[in-house]
């Protein structure tokens, strides 16, 4: 009976593993058809963009006149509309709606149009497009850029053009940039222009996207390994996402962080989006929570100069989070840092995390005392100095865990111990329950 008994159960173990191996293969089996099916989706999409655009390059585009009136017309080559990109004279009130003739007109062309697009990128040379038309923009430059991996470091050759623009800072939509770094963090990371291109070298890496061939994801591939504006790396990245989604993020960031590392100078007289390189760069990694910058951030937070970079600043703390606060506790106690705007940037970095971490509680009662110290008794409540503590008070509080709001709470009570101020009480009184309704709704929701 015992052998009849092991019988069976040898068996059952037996057809156990069978079906756990079948359907594993089965699985297995699955995942590759349905890799394959992708493939030969992708496979079939491709075709049909070639032929499309083997199709448009047959169609006529722009039509010239060579020599004397009564020679037969032509059909413009690639290198005659870039030619005429080139010459887009600003006195034309349709300067605008000519480039963005052109540049379609390139992406009709398909492949076709891609080596001579490609010698053209390879010039280094830019023309800024955004102010084209703009009667009030100051005359401007095409400029030779500072390109390539080297970071730029060969002095930038500047070639004026008749008709060209090119906005100088201060001048035309951009205004009056704040030379104070720290400014930066207080604002959101710039985005790249999805309306017009600011520049032609950016309009043609449009043309390369729309183009979307093989030939053209491969052209974008090499513009991104060897280009040093920040600006470009930006337009790459929603380019090389939109071609191939996830395909080549490791790539989107390494050249990131490789312009990070060794920015290049940008002066009064750097294209507009060169100006905004920087912001551009931190923008993508913020968006992939990249983490792999943020030791060479950290020594990048504070300049040579003494001064708090912005930029790296909004970085850390969008990508770090908590996790941030020992990097910012010890920024706050760096004797370099003197300038008020810096430190009220460090100050608010550090109360994001009101809470949260112990040492920010600490400091918010230390900034709201400094800031009662400036009431003046008999006048006016003055909110301005207590905007920095109650406001982080405030933050974020659809967010937040039960616990992190009933410590808030708990900082409201003492702040109403410590100073029993009527008007200030009055405040705290209606931010108490904003932080009760927000916390009752976390508990019934099962949130902690």
């Amino acid at each position: 009976m015992k052998n009849v008994i092991l019988t069976l159960a040898a068996a059952a173990v037996a057809s156990g593993a069978t079906y756990w191996l079948v359907s594993a293969n089965k699985y297995s089996d699955k995942e590759k058809a349905t890799a394959e099916l992708a493939r030969k989706h992708e496979t079939t999409q491709a075709g049909m963009r070639n032929e499309l655009n083997a199709a448009k390059a047959q169609r006529p585009v722009i039509i010239t006149v060579d020599g004397n009136e009564g020679e037969t017309p032509r059909v413009a080559t690639v290198q005659d509309i870039l030619t005429r990109l080139q010459e887009l004279n600003s006195v034309d009130k349709r300067v605008k709606r000519r480039a963005v003739y052109y540049l379609e007109s390139l992406v009709d062309r398909g492949d076709a149009a891609l080596p001579a697009i490609a010698e053209f990128l390879e010039q280094n040379v830019d023309l800024e497009l955004q102010s084209l038309g703009d009667p009030k923009s100051q005359p401007a430059k095409e400029q030779k850029i500072k390109g390539g991996k080297d970071g730029g470091k060969k002095e930038a050759k500047e070639i004026v053009k008749n008709g060209a623009k090119k906005l100088v800072k201060g001048s035309g939509k951009e205004g009056k940039q704040p030379t104070a770094a720290a400014w930066n963090y207080f604002r959101p990371f710039p985005k790249p222009n999805d309306s017009f291109p600011a520049t032609l070298r950016l309009g043609l890496l449009e043309v390369v996207t729309a183009i979307g061939s093989t030939q053209a994801e491969k052209l974008l591939l090499k513009i991104l390994e060897n280009t040093g504006r920040g600006v470009e790396v930006a337009y790459l990245e929603i380019a090389l996402q939109d071609i191939a989604r996830d395909l080549y993020v490791d790539e989107i960031l390494e050249a990131t962080r490789r312009l990070l590392a060794a920015l290049p100078p940008v002066t009064d007289d750097s294209m507009a989006v060169d100006r905004r390189a920087k912001g551009y760069l931190y923008a993508i990694l913020v968006k992939y929570k990249d983490l792999v910058f943020v030791d060479t951030a950290k020594t990048l937070l504070i300049t040579a100069d003494g001064r708090l970079d912005g930029d790296v600043l909004r970085y850390l703390r969008q990508v770090l989070g908590a996790d941030a606060m020992p990097i910012f506790h010890d920024v706050m106690s760096d004797e370099r840092l003197t300038d008020e705007l810096d430190r009220y940037a460090i100050r608010d970095a550090i109360l994001r995390q009101v809470g949260t971490d112990a040492q920010a509680d600490v400091l918010l009662m230390q900034t709201a005392r400094e800031g009662m110290a400036q009431q003046v008794e008999g006048e006016a409540f003055r909110w301005g100095p207590m905007k920095l503590p109650l406001s982080a008070l405030m933050q974020g509080i659809d967010e937040a865990p039960a616990q992190n709001i009933a410590n808030r709470r708990e900082l409201i009570e003492n702040l109403r111990e410590e100073f029993d101020h009527p008007q200030l009480n009055g405040a705290l009184n209606k931010m108490d329950a904003g932080l009760e309704a927000a916390q009752q709704g976390v508990i019934q929701g099962g949130g902690k």
